[in-house]
């Protein structure tokens, strides 16, 4: 007879605490996925350019039009609180300081991607799609390319479209707001 073994799946509300409690050091790179607490890969240095390029890009944003927030925790429901590369949200008086974003404040999303384009294609794109985050940019540096994913459903995103180098995409909240994949590519 075999034993089915059970995983103890914690809540955001469990998460904090732990955090709070000093269970993980100041340098611990983790996040909250369906119930589990992951260790998020260590950062490169491709991966920390392409941030730095895309949060140098949205500073252009006018003022007022979103806030630019970066590895900061978006919680999408009471297991998941990933915390991705970079975020446009809904501007707010406070920042968010009484309460992290969710994903109705979310205006786009995006992770860059190399070591972890899987999980974060087959596990934490579609959470946000569940979630009904609008439009999430998957920065995909194993193919120097950039995955844009819209019209969120429970099954994952109805639409996606791959951008190469030598192309331009803007935001479904900033059509007016043009991105060079090369530049965001370095």
């Amino acid at each position: 007879m075999s034993v089915q073994m059970q995983r103890r799946l914690f809540t955001v509300q469990e998460y904090h605490l732990m955090i709070e409690a000093g269970v993980f050091a100041n340098n611990d790179r983790v996040e909250l996925i369906e119930g589990e607490i992951i260790e998020m890969a260590a950062i490169g240095t491709r991966h920390a350019s392409c941030v730095k390029r895309l949060i140098a890009v949205f500073s252009d944003l006018e003022r007022g039009r979103a806030i630019v927030g970066v590895q900061d925790p978006i919680q999408l429901t009471e297991r998941t609180e990933p915390q991705p590369d970079v975020v446009l949200l809904q501007p707010r008086a406070d920042y968010y300081a009484t309460a992290h974003p969710r994903p109705s404040e979310v205006l786009l999303l995006i992770e860059v991607s190399d070591s972890t384009i899987d999980f974060d294609r087959d596990v934490k794109v579609p959470n946000y799609a569940r979630s009904g985050i609008q439009e999430v940019w998957l920065w995909n540096l194993e193919d120097d390319c950039l995955e844009v994913y819209r019209l969120p459903t429970v099954n994952g995103y109805g639409f996606m479209q791959r951008f190469e180098r030598g192309e331009m995409v803007s935001p479904l909240a900033f059509p007016d707001f043009n991105v060079s994949v090369d530049l965001i590519l370095g």
